[in-house]
């Protein structure tokens, strides 16, 4: 009876091995797939920011102007 349920025990490890690295490696594939997308997104974003970058700069300057406005109105005088 022991034997069997040593065998049991053994089999269930082993499925359990076989399922974590089925997800292991799932999962490694989940984030070069990831990686890959990452990469080509920061491509297109470098290669409109070169080709037109003044949205940018401009989005940058209102953005600064209204942060020293919130900024400078919370001084008590």
């Amino acid at each position: 009876m022991q034997t069997t349920n040593r065998n049991d025990l053994d089999e269930s490890l082993k499925e359990g091995e076989e399922y974590v690295k089925d997800i292991v490696s799932d999962t490694q594939k989940t984030l070069k797939q990831g990686r890959e997308q990452l990469k080509q997104a920061i491509a297109e974003v470098d290669k409109r920011l070169h080709e037109n970058p003044w949205p940018i700069v401009a989005g940058v300057a209102v953005g600064c102007t209204l942060l020293g406005f919130i900024m400078g109105s919370n001084k008590k005088s």
